[in-house]
């Protein structure tokens, strides 16, 4: 599978994919930190 999609790739393009995919996680990893922190305070306040 791996093989498939860094096929006909450039080893740059296969890099920026990469870290692309690493920027998009953090990016979720921080969105799911904030609605957590959000549902928590939420049920302090309760």
């Amino acid at each position: 599978m791996v093989s498939v999609a860094y096929k006909n790739r450039t080893r740059d393009e296969i890099i920026a994919a990469v870290r692309e995919s690493i920027r998009k996680k953090r990016e979720w990893q921080e969105q799911a930190d904030e609605e957590h922190k959000r549902i928590r305070e939420e049920r302090k306040r309760l």
